[in-house]
């Protein structure tokens, strides 16, 4: 499958290290070195998980007019919905007047947007969809708080919009050539490591130690099994673009993985953890470094747990 179009949507308002150095007493560096992160961004009032996936998708529109034709298949992802029965996908078809699309709702944690690639490329290879778009948005700050000192420091909202197709074109991106997904609720503390229980707390993660542990590993492995089984070395990748949950995981695998500091594409340190959403917006923002030939690995992990990895080539 290809990658013909995609977008990003961040909130304007910036939540910096200092405001929660002011909470905790903690010096601002701290954070940094904790975390890698230095900024995340915001949703505003009246923002939510829908209404910013549907800027994300209403930029990809102004950039790339006519990418929404003849969609017939919408694919939203999130673990911090707005709402759960009007889904993302059901008011990106709306609005946009996509008729005739089959629209889902997925939520696996950060590895969503595998998740949905993984989803997206069996309808095209049973012949159930030719076009789809896919929509993830993260709305963490809705359901984190700012004095968990465990994760609350780690949260950013955006969102991202991609346009896939089951046959190349002449305006192709990327081509998708495999893609991995695994459930690992059965290892470590797995859905007790990390939760989101709107009437039990929020988001939590009340065991970041074993979550860090396992995303470590699991990144790794996930990594490993789909270049071997497609005949690559890690130094054929450009760039590894995977899940911006902790600035430690991400020096931790690319070290295990031997990819020297260019290969490795951050947009951590001024969005934060952005959930489902950190792959593709991590892409649309180091697409000018890729060149045509050139190989992108995907790699995730998310709570519950679950890990994936996807590799790409850019046409």
């Amino acid at each position: 499958m290809y990658i013909h179009a995609l977008s990003e949507y961040v909130p304007e308002s910036i939540v910096d290290n200092n405001y929660f150095g002011e909470r905790s007493g903690r010096p601002s560096q701290w954070y940094e070195r904790l975390t890698g992160m230095k900024e995340r961004r915001r949703a505003q009032v009246g923002e939510n998980t829908n209404t910013m996936a549907l800027a994300a998708v209403e930029r990809l529109v102004a950039t790339h007019p006519g990418a929404l034709d003849e969609v017939d298949l919408i694919v939203g992802g999130s673990y911090t919905p707005w709402d759960t029965i009007a889904t993302i996908a059901h008011v990106v078809q709306r609005q946009f007047n996509l008729r005739k699309a089959r629209s889902l709702f997925i939520s696996c944690a950060c590895v969503s947007f595998l998740n949905a690639l993984e989803l997206i490329a069996a309808y095209f290879e049973s012949g159930r969809a030719k076009k789809a778009l896919m929509v993830v948005s993260e709305h963490n700050s809705l359901y984190s708080r700012d004095d968990d000192a465990m994760s609350g420091h780690l949260w950013g909202d955006a969102a991202s919009a991609v346009v896939l197709t089951r046959d190349r074109g002449s305006d192709a991106f990327m081509s998708v050539n495999d893609v991995m997904t695994e459930g690992l609720g059965h290892i470590g503390l797995g859905p007790e490591g990390i939760h989101c229980a709107p009437h039990n707390g929020g988001l939590v993660m009340p065991q970041g130690k074993d979550v860090f542990e396992h995303a470590c590993v699991a990144m790794e492995n996930s990594a490993r099994e789909i270049l071997e089984r497609n005949g690559l070395r890690t130094d054929e990748m450009r760039l590894l673009i995977a899940h911006q949950a902790n600035g430690r995981i991400l020096r931790h695998v690319a070290s295990k993985l031997e990819l020297a500091v260019e290969q490795v594409a951050n947009t951590l340190q001024m969005l934060g953890n952005t959930g489902c959403a950190s792959i593709p917006i991590t892409l649309y923002r180091h697409r000018h470094l890729l060149k045509q030939g050139d190989h992108v690995l995907f790699a995730a992990f998310g709570g519950g747990y679950a890990t994936g990895a996807a590799l790409a080539r850019v046409e």
